[in-house]
This record gives structure tokens, C-alpha cells and sequence, in this order.
């Protein structure tokens, strides 16, 4: 019996948890334009135009911010000093892809230049749960991020791509590790996969 209403409960959290995964599509009006967006997946949106990104020699970061989507589960939670780490995180592996892309990390606009912009759009801990067994299968306490970001023309500010997505941590405990490793594990693998696109984009 026990074991069956640990399950259940487990199965309810996790349900809480997922529930708005697709959400990360809610706009927060960070993005310059929406109306390109085509949906990959329940927890993706994307836009990218590939001819566009491969004339771009140099790219600009720009500092990374913050802005909540509506429901975003860490809204308010964050420290300044959590924020600022998560942020400067995110900002350190977007110029390791750019870089490992070939690419030029530039400071100033110019003809070839373009801008990237990200904010974060929620952030989830690893969760007290996750060290049940079941939880792990279930996804519960797994933590994740939720971001939306564009690259732009540094000179015309028009949209050459653009993504909103939510992600989730690894299915496997982190018990022994610190609250945000399941939500830097996700912007690692957003800017891996940016890196990847942009290596491809030829």
C-alpha cells in the first residue's frame, strides 16, 4: 500500500512538473518577431534561416537576461547571486560555441556582424524527489531551464533565427550534485546544439 501511494504521488508530482513543458512557447516579448516560429516539438519553437546565419563572420553576445514566462516556477526564488551565476553560465557557453563554430566573438556592429540574444525564461532546481528511485523514471525533481533567444543583423536588427524552448535535466539522480546542475546540463545543451548549427550552416 505504501508503495503504491508513493508511486502515486510521485506520478502526480511529476505531472505538475511536465505540465507547461510545451509552455515554453509562451511569449514573453523579449523575441523581436514570433510570427516565424515553427513548432519541433512539444517544447520547441524555431526559426532559422541558414543562408542568412553562414554570411555572418563575427557575432556579437549579448549579456543574457532574465524574463519570466507566465507560470515560470522560479519566478521570484532567485537570488540576485543565482541569477548572476545562471546568466553569466549561459553567457561563458554561448561564446565556447561560437568559437568552437569558427566564429569570431565581435563587440561592435558591423556589416557580417550579428547579435545574439537570450533570456531565461524560467529555471527549475533539482528537486528533493529525485533521490526516490521512481522519480527518476518518472521525471520528477529532474529540474530544466526555459529560454527564448534570436539572432539578429548587428546593423539592421532583422531576425535571421530564432528559438523558444524548455528543456529538462538528465533522468538520472543528482542528489549528490548542486540545486542547478540539470538546468545548466539543458543550457549546455542548447549551445552545444547552437554551435552544431552553426558549424553546418555553409
Amino acid at each position: 500500500m505504501k508503495t503504491k501511494m508513493m508511486l502515486a504521488v510521485s506520478l502526480v508530482t511529476a505531472l505538475v512538473l511536465l505540465n507547461g513543458c510545451g509552455g515554453g512557447q509562451a511569449q514573453t516579448g523579449f523575441l523581436s518577431d514570433y510570427s516565424k516560429l515553427q513548432k519541433e516539438s512539444d517544447s520547441s519553437m524555431r526559426y532559422v534561416d541558414n543562408a542568412a546565419v553562414a554570411s555572418y563572420s563575427g557575432f556579437i553576445i549579448d549579456p543574457v537576461q532574465v524574463r519570466y514566462k507566465s507560470g515560470a516556477k522560479s519566478e521570484g526564488k532567485l537570488t540576485k547571486e543565482q541569477i548572476t551565476d545562471l546568466t553569466n553560465y549561459t553567457h561563458a557557453k554561448l561564446i565556447e560555441a561560437v568559437q568552437g563554430a569558427g566564429k569570431k566573438v565581435a563587440y561592435q556592429p558591423a556589416p557580417g556582424v550579428a547579435r545574439i540574444r537570450v533570456a531565461l525564461t524560467d529555471i527549475e532546481k533539482t528537486g528533493a524527489i529525485n533521490m526516490l528511485p521512481q522519480a527518476s523514471l518518472l521525471g520528477a525533481g529532474i529540474g530544466g531551464a526555459s529560454m527564448e533567444a534570436e539572432v539578429v543583423d548587428s546593423v539592421t536588427n532583422k531576425q535571421i533565427g530564432a528559438v523558444v524552448e524548455s528543456g529538462k535535466g538528465g533522468r538520472i539522480p543528482f542528489s549528490n550534485l548542486g540545486d542547478w546542475t540539470a538546468a545548466e546540463k539543458v543550457i549546455e545543451g542548447w549551445t552545444t546544439r547552437f554551435q552544431k548549427r552553426l558549424e553546418e550552416a555553409k
